[in-house]
């Protein structure tokens, strides 16, 4: 082979392999910007997820105190009906339901 054969192997080469380096370009800078929206994806992602976890702590709180002042206020509805209850008793009405 001469070198005239091996330019001329290498320039067909290289115009068939040019279309398939263009195309790999084009989608080399797809998958870049792709990529980019992925990452501000995961960010936005992450900062959700911060506010989920806060906002479930803040949920916790609210239900313990719910808890709480369910429980006094059950007590103490507990309380007056045993007042009432004793009272009634004591002045001789009927017991209410």
């Amino acid at each position: 082979m001469t070198k005239n054969d091996i330019n001329q192997i290498s320039k067909l080469l290289d115009n068939k392999l040019a279309p398939i380096q263009n195309k790999l370009s084009q989608h080399d800078k797809i998958l870049e910007q792709h990529g980019k929206a992925l990452e501000q994806h995961g960010k936005a992602l992450e900062q959700h997820g911060k506010a989920l976890e806060q906002h479930g702590k803040i949920l916790r709180s609210l239900k313990k105190d719910q808890n709480t002042m369910l429980g006094m206020l059950d007590g103490e509805q507990m309380h007056q009906r045993r007042r009432i209850k004793r009272i009634e008793e004591h002045l001789g009405f009927q017991p209410s339901v």
